[in-house]
């Protein structure tokens, strides 16, 4: 029965984010001239409506699980052996998230340069861009978070195992991105990478803080270019 609730919970969920584009653009409210930033202002406040509704009917689901998942967990515990990382399983959390985390932000980065490089910005914009994009990335880390990550681990801890639970979040996570930012098949796939990631960093840290913490250095990268690319590039 948990696992039918919590496929239709995430399902809901991820059908209400696509939902709530559209209902971004139908607030007449103007927060700020430029677009993107509006825009942001607006979605970024309703997915964390969205999101504090998915956590609260997690939480409902298996309250034990919660609270042993909504906290910020243990950063140096030991990560498992993943040959196909290189991975020996004697490195901690912290020192994987901060040597596979800087290629993984490498990737995004580069996947992100050529869509600047496209469009052709004008990075004279770009500690404009920067500065909105951390707090909008803060939000966006948490409350995707708290759908893809602890929506899907919490529920399922102690029904599946480990390996089926983080396959789940990796295809659930990667397969919106399609259509997302970065997008495509590349933009999905490397998305559904970090999702698996990320739910194997809160089953073994017991938390949330490492996966937010990676997830908004991600959001941090591909939110300040869109900021970027919704300003006119410098004609000469």
């Amino acid at each position: 029965m948990i696992p039918l609730l919590t496929a239709l919970i995430i399902s809901l969920a991820v059908a209400g984010i696509f939902a709530l584009r559209p209902l971004t653009a139908r607030i007449k409210t103007v927060f700020h001239s430029n677009p993107v930033v509006n825009t942001q202002i607006k979605f970024q406040s309703l997915q964390l409506v969205l999101a504090a509704i998915v956590l609260l009917l997690v939480y409902l689901l298996n309250p034990e699980n919660f609270a042993h998942f909504f906290r910020l967990g243990n950063v140096n515990a030991q990560i498992s052996k993943i040959a196909w990382l290189g991975v020996t399983g004697n490195e901690t959390w912290l020192e994987i998230a901060t040597s596979i985390g800087l290629f993984i932000t490498l990737g995004t980065a580069i996947f992100m340069f050529f869509q600047l490089k496209k469009a052709g910005v004008d990075y004279r914009y770009f500690v404009f861009s920067l500065l909105w994009a951390i707090p909008f990335s803060m939000t966006n880390a948490f409350s995707e978070e708290a759908i893809f990550r602890l929506g899907i681990v919490s529920p399922l801890y102690g029904i599946f195992s480990v390996s089926i639970i983080i396959l789940i979040s990796g295809i659930v996570f990667g397969g919106p991105h399609y259509f997302g930012m970065p997008s495509g098949v590349v933009g999905a796939l490397m998305a559904g990478f970090l999702g698996w990631l990320l739910a194997l960093s809160l089953l073994e840290t017991h938390g949330l803080f490492l996966a937010w913490a990676l997830h908004f250095v991600q959001d941090v990268v591909i939110i300040t270019s869109m900021i970027l690319m919704s300003r006119k590039p410098v004609t000469v």
